[in-house]
């Protein structure tokens, strides 16, 4: 073998090795890409959950809910029941 042709084998050889390096270091950059998308999937998942929850929580118990009139209600109804009680143990007396 001449030198030109060592030279060629070890070049050839060289090239072997940096693109089997090459290939393995794109292999793990693909695969830290996944990893963080999946986190970042999870992550978005979990404060699309927490925004809905906030967002019904807020419908449900807000001042402006259902809840939160139907509570004002009981509590003027509570007291009107209240007063007629009053008014009927007084009106026993008369």
């Amino acid at each position: 073998m001449t030198s030109r042709e060592e030279r060629l084998a070890a070049l050839v050889a060289r090239g072997q090795e940096e693109r089997g390096a090459l290939a393995a270091a794109t292999l793990d950059i693909c695969d830290e890409i996944e990893r963080r998308r999946a986190h970042w999937k999870l992550a978005s998942m979990l404060a699309t959950g927490a925004a809905a929850a906030g967002t019904i929580a807020y419908k449900l118990f807000g001042s402006a809910s259902l809840a939160a009139r139907l509570g004002r209600s009981a509590s003027v109804l509570s007291l009107v029941i209240g007063l007629l009680r009053a008014f009927q143990k007084v009106r026993r007396f008369f």
